[in-house]
């Protein structure tokens, strides 16, 4: 019974750490889950996908409509390139559970705002 009632406890505080997180936005996981999209939506009923990848992502986030959203982005537009067109993997960008990076910046001097 004790074991049980830390354990709930611990979910607890747990669990509101996490909404606050979520709350507030700053990661793109935190972004989901306060869209209410679960973790299983990505990660898999049984968290069986540890690191997501273009095919998870695609399900939801169509890449056309994102050329699309930021065909006026300058100097290039985020979503396609003449490298991987619409295909680069999104979590080089858009990592989740940690700050967003510029991945074409590591080789280009395109100052992109990545969310």
């Amino acid at each position: 019974m004790k074991k049980i009632m830390l354990l709930s406890c611990f979910l607890a505080v747990c669990f509101t750490g996490f909404a606050q997180a979520a709350e507030q936005g700053k990661f793109g996981a935190d972004r989901h889950v306060a869209k209410g999209v679960p973790c299983a939506a990505c990660h898999g009923e049984k968290n069986e996908i540890s690191a997501p990848d273009i095919n998870q992502c695609t399900k939801c986030h169509n890449p056309d409509e994102l050329v699309e959203k930021t065909k006026n982005v300058k100097p290039q537009n985020p979503h396609t390139s003449p490298h991987y067109s619409n295909q680069l993997e999104c979590t080089l960008c858009h990592v989740q559970h940690a700050e967003p990076e510029n991945y074409c910046a590591q080789c280009h001097n395109f100052d992109f705002k990545v969310k």
